[in-house]
């Protein structure tokens, strides 16, 4: 240990024999850890929605979606080595009524065979069963079927916006479906609006207003941008290609400014924290004037003093935030492995607070709350520096 750090040492623990200054260390202290300990809670929790999020639409999305008709571009996608599977599908919206009440929703039709090797379909479905969507049956979510007290085995009629023309004027079409299947994915929007049919049935039901596609799941989920480039550029011109970043391309975006936003935010709070720092380095200042006069007269030099109280402020920064990166760690890890805060899952899309603990952002947390307390405690350690051992002794 060289002399500085035994200096600053040796302030740092006779500020405790005394009451002010050992109020306003902890203080301190204190203001620095809660402020850690807020942001690393914060960005554990937004890390937690936007994983969150993203796991559960891709659940139910595929990587990419091309939207064409399945036979014309067959042999290019199966030539594309980033391609692993793909899934027909035809979507649009239609009105579920059930006895007396009726709901706007999404229709999609697919062929469960190839459905669940694009999204894990069996693992959202009460029966675990991808087979059971045969002709005139349906898959309904959760919310819908509690919104509408449907249950497995009960009879739903649906009628498509698009009538036929008849003598009598434009009727709607209207079908009476099955309840095979009851999903859930956790997340509110799929769960209260969404309904799966079998693709012939989707066809006969859209007629020609339906929107064909091809669902495909790539060999890397985090490519799926750059093999959506290459599929495009493999189909050229006239082809509507998407990956699952790009449709979802305002969520993403809006998770990533709420979390810049709210770290900004927080970061105020462990810079007004360090204000305190400075006062107790004042304090100090003022307090060991006499041993600052004492330590410049027997030839320590100005950047010496400097250090002492440079290293001070470091001891207290990093105590404060060890303390509020420790905290903030456990009880995100709390959080994380009970998730016993819950939500309006209507307005958050999901009914329980995610968490995911990303190490290597609370340590750059750690350390930008670190440098911050080195440069409050600048000024200070500058001012210290500065006494003249003339002045520090003129009164003893």
């Amino acid at each position: 240990m060289n002399f500085e750090k035994f200096v600053a040492l040796r302030y740092f623990w006779t500020t405790r024999k005394k009451l002010f200054s050992a109020l306003l260390t902890i203080i301190s202290i204190s203001g620095i850890a809660v402020g850690v300990m807020a942001l690393v809670i914060t960005i554990s929790v937004m890390d937690g929605f936007q994983a969150d999020i993203k796991e559960k639409i891709l659940s139910l999305s595929p990587h990419i979606v091309v939207h064409s008709e399945y036979e014309i571009l067959r042999e290019t996608l199966d030539a594309i080595p980033e391609v692993e599977s793909t899934a027909r599908f035809v979507y649009g919206q239609m009105i579920l009524r059930r006895n007396k009440s009726a709901t706007g929703i999404v229709i999609k039709g697919i062929f469960p065979d190839e459905e669940k090797n694009i999204i894990p379909l069996e693992k959202i479905l009460k029966n675990k069963n991808a087979k059971a969507l045969k002709e005139k049956t349906v898959f309904i979510g959760s919310e819908l079927a509690n919104n509408l007290m449907i249950s497995v085995g009960d009879k739903v009629i649906l009628v498509s916006p698009f009538g036929q023309t008849s003598a009598f004027g434009i009727m709607p079409r209207m079908e009476a479906f099955t309840v095979a299947d009851i999903f859930e994915t956790g997340m509110y929007e799929y769960d209260s609006n969404f309904v799966y049919v079998n693709y012939e049935d989707g066809q006969r039901l859209f007629n020609k207003e339906g929107v064909k596609g091809i669902g495909i799941k790539t060999a890397d989920i985090f490519n799926a941008d750059k093999t959506a480039k290459i599929i495009k550029n493999k189909l050229g011109f006239g082809y509507n290609v998407r990956s699952w970043n790009q449709m979802n391309k305002n969520l993403f975006s809006a998770l990533k400014l709420e979390k810049f936003v709210m770290v900004l935010i927080l970061t105020l709070i462990i810079i007004v924290a360090t204000f305190n720092v400075i006062s107790l380095l004042i304090v100090t200042t003022v307090e060991k004037i006499h041993s600052i006069g004492i330590l410049k007269a027997i030839g320590a030099q100005p950047m010496s003093i400097m250090k002492i109280f440079l290293n001070l402020g470091f001891i207290i920064g990093t105590i404060g935030t060890f303390i509020g990166g420790t905290l903030g760690v456990i009880v995100s890890l709390l959080l994380e492995k009970y998730k016993f805060i819950k939500l309006p899952a209507d307005v958050y899309y999901i009914d329980r607070l995610p968490v995911k603990v990303v190490f290597h952002e609370i340590l750059l947390v750690m350390a930008i709350s670190v440098i911050i307390t080195l440069l409050a405690a600048v000024y200070p350690a500058w001012k210290g520096s500065r006494i003249e051992p003339c002045e520090a002794l003129r009164y003893e």
